[in-house]
């Protein structure tokens, strides 16, 4: 536990409240979307309208409220993150089969797993890569 701990000690709080608001803010468009659109494109297309809403509402919220870069290739920050939430989503499904199917836990603890290394993850990804700002010499 107090591994856990450690690791949520080196995640600046702004990235975690902007998580936050990411997921609550992911939930209910996921859920609108489902009302507005699942007749007209199915679970697959809801599916990825809300990867593309929800990861530019990150992006945005991350890039404006966190990291804060100026005078970067916004663009290319923006193709960056999906690679992070590319990399991100992989991790987190290996980790999820790895805890249900290898050890035996259960969805909940599995889950919570999942969670921690896909946050640790992301802000890693995002601090390291998607916003990386190069030094000028």
């Amino acid at each position: 536990m107090n591994f856990i701990i450690n690791i949520y000690k080196k995640i600046p709080k702004k990235f975690l409240l902007v998580g936050l608001l990411n997921t609550i803010f992911s939930y209910f468009t996921g859920i609108i979307n489902y009302f507005l659109f699942f007749n007209y494109i199915g679970i697959v297309g809801i599916g990825i309208l809300n990867n593309i809403v929800n990861i530019t509402f990150a992006f945005i919220m991350f890039k404006n409220y966190v990291f804060k870069t100026k005078n970067t290739n916004w663009f290319f920050e923006y193709l960056r993150s999906y690679v992070v939430y590319g990399v991100k989503a992989v991790v987190g499904i290996f980790v999820l089969w790895l805890s249900i199917s290898i050890f035996n836990l259960n969805i909940y603890i599995s889950q919570a797993i999942a969670m921690d290394v896909t946050i640790f993850l992301s802000y890693t990804g995002h601090k390291n890569f998607t916003f990386k700002v190069k030094k000028v010499d």
